[in-house]
C-alpha cells in the first residue's frame, strides 16, 4: 500500500512518500520539507528531498508547496516513474480535531467543513493544514481517498479529572471548553519508541514523554494510555515554547486587554506568536541560537532559557507524582534530540527519585535512540527520535483496511 503523508506545521510542510506491505513497518520512498525562508519574504525553500531544486521562488504558501511536492513526485524523470501511480491515499495530519474526530477518519465534504468550523481553536496549525488538504484534492481528483489523523485523538479518553476545567458548566456545555491536549502523535511515537528500546529488559509501563521543539508539551503515560498532558484546550497551555506563552493567569491576558483596548485577535497573536522564548529573550525563538548568545553572555537569553528548563522540571515532576512513579522519562523532537544541555537542565536533581543522569551519554548522544540515565537510575531516561510519518502511515493503513 503507497501513501503520501503531509504533515503541515505554522510555516513548514513536510511531505513523505510512504509503502506499507503486510503491516510491516512502513518503507520511506522519498520525502521532502518545505521551510519558510529567513528573510520573511514568504518563499519557501525545499531541503532533504534529492533531485529537487533547492529553492522555488513560485512557492508563497503551503498549497503551493503541496502542489509542487505533487508535481515532483509524478515527474518521471525525476523518480524514474510516476512515483504517485497506484497511490492508496493521501494522509494528513491535523493537530485540532475538537469533540467530533476522535479517531483516524476518511474526510469528505461534510468533515472537511467540520474541521473549518473549529480552525479558530488551532489557528496556527489548522489553517494551514486545511489549505494543504485543499491543494491535494484539486490536483490528485476525487478517486484519491483523504485521510485526517488528528494529534488530539491521542487524548480521546482522558480521565475527566484530567480534561475538565473548573469553570462554570455552561463554558463546558455550550462552548465545549475542556482540554484536547497536542502533539499526540509525536507522545505516541515517543512512547512506542521507548517500549520497543527497553524492551522486556525493563518496566516500562509509566512514562512521562517531553516532546521539545518549536511547540512543547509533556504526557504522562500509563499502560498505553495517557492520564495527564500539558496542553490544553487549544496547543498555548502548559511549557514555554517557542513563540507561544504556555502558562500563563488569564487575569493577566484580561488586564492587558482592558488597560489597552486591545482586541481578541491581537492578543491571540501576542500570545501565540510574540511570546514564548521570543518574548523572554527578546531575540529569538531558536534554542540553538539562544545557547550561543547565552555563551556570549547574553543575559535575556539565559534568562529564557532557565525559565523553559524550569517550567519543564516541573511538569516532569508532577507527571512522576500523577504516574506514582516513573519507569521512563523520555525525551523527543528538534531540543529534546538535539539540546544534550537542555535534556541535563530539565532533568535537574531527582536524586530524591533515585533518578539520575549519565553526564556522558547524555553529551555524546545526538538524535539517535539511546539510553541515557546512570546504571543505578530507578527510571530509564531516554532519547527517542520522533516518527510521526511512520505513525501516521501505519494509522492510514489500518482504517483503509478495515471492512467496510
Amino acid at each position: 500500500m503507497r501513501l503520501l503523508v503531509f504533515n503541515a506545521g505554522s510555516s513548514s510542510l513536510k511531505f513523505e512518500l510512504l509503502e506499507l506491505a503486510d503491516k510491516s513497518l512502513p518503507n520511506r520512498i522519498r520525502g521532502g520539507i518545505f521551510t519558510e525562508s529567513a528573510d520573511g519574504s514568504g518563499l519557501y525553500v525545499c531541503r532533504d528531498a534529492p533531485g529537487m531544486a533547492p529553492a522555488l521562488a513560485s512557492v508563497r504558501s503551503l498549497a503551493d508547496a503541496a502542489v509542487s511536492a505533487l508535481a515532483w513526485f509524478k515527474d518521471s524523470a525525476i523518480q524514474g516513474r510516476d512515483g504517485l501511480a497506484g497511490l492508496a491515499a493521501s494522509v494528513h495530519r491535523i493537530v485540532h480535531g475538537g469533540e467530533r474526530f476522535r479517531a483516524t477518519t476518511l474526510l469528505g465534504d461534510p468533515e472537511i467543513a467540520a474541521l473549518d468550523k473549529i480552525s479558530e481553536l488551532a489557528p496556527l496549525h489548522n489553517p494551514p493544514a486545511l489549505s494543504v488538504i485543499d491543494a491535494v484534492r484539486h490536483s490528485l481528483g476525487a478517486e484519491v481517498p483523504l485521510i485526517g489523523v488528528f494529534d488530539t485523538a491521542y487524548y480521546a479518553a482522558l480521565p475527566e479529572q484530567a480534561y475538565q476545567y473548573a469553570v462554570p458548566a455552561r463554558w463546558r456545555v455550550e462552548f465545549g471548553i475542556r482540554r484536547y491536549g497536542f502533539h499526540g502523535l509525536a507522545h505516541r511515537s515517543i512512547c512506542q519508541g521507548a517500549r520497543t528500546y527497553l524492551g522486556r529488559s525493563a518496566p516500562s509501563e509509566r512514562i512521562v514523554s517531553l516532546q521539545l521543539g518549536r511547540g512543547c508539551s509533556v504526557t504522562a503515560t500509563r499502560a498505553n494510555e495517557p492520564v495527564a498532558t500539558s496542553m490544553g484546550f487549544t496547543p498555548l497551555e502548559g511549557l514555554v515554547m517557542g513563540t507561544r506563552s504556555g502558562d500563563v493567569d488569564p487575569g493577566a491576558v484580561l488586564y492587558v486587554m482592558e488597560r489597552t483596548g486591545m482586541q481578541a485577535p491581537a492578543m491571540r497573536k501576542e500570545l501565540n506568536e510574540c511570546s514564548g522564548l521570543l518574548g523572554l529573550s527578546g531575540k529569538s525563538a531558536d534554542m540553538r541560537e539562544l545557547l550561543r548568545r547565552e555563551q556570549g553572555g547574553d543575559r535575556e537569553a539565559a534568562l529564557a532559557i532557565n525559565i523553559f528548563c524550569r517550567r519543564a522540571r516541573h511538569y516532569l515532576a508532577a507527571y512522576i507524582a500523577e504516574l506514582d512513579g516513573v519507569d521512563a522519562i523520555a525525551f523527543g523532537g528538534g531540543i529534546g534530540e538535539n539540546c544534550p544541555d537542555i535534556r541535563r537542565r530539565i532533568i535537574g536533581d531527582l536524586s530524591w527519585a533515585g533518578i539520575s543522569l549519565s553526564p556522558q551519554a547524555n553529551a555524546a548522544c545526538m538524535g539517535v535512540a539511546a539510553n541515557i540515565a546512570m546504571p543505578t537510575s530507578r527510571a530509564a531516561i531516554l532519547m527517542v527520535p520522533v516518527d510521526e510519518a511512520g505513525l501516521i502511515a501505519v494509522e492510514a493503513a489500518a482504517l483503509l483496511d478495515r471492512p467496510p
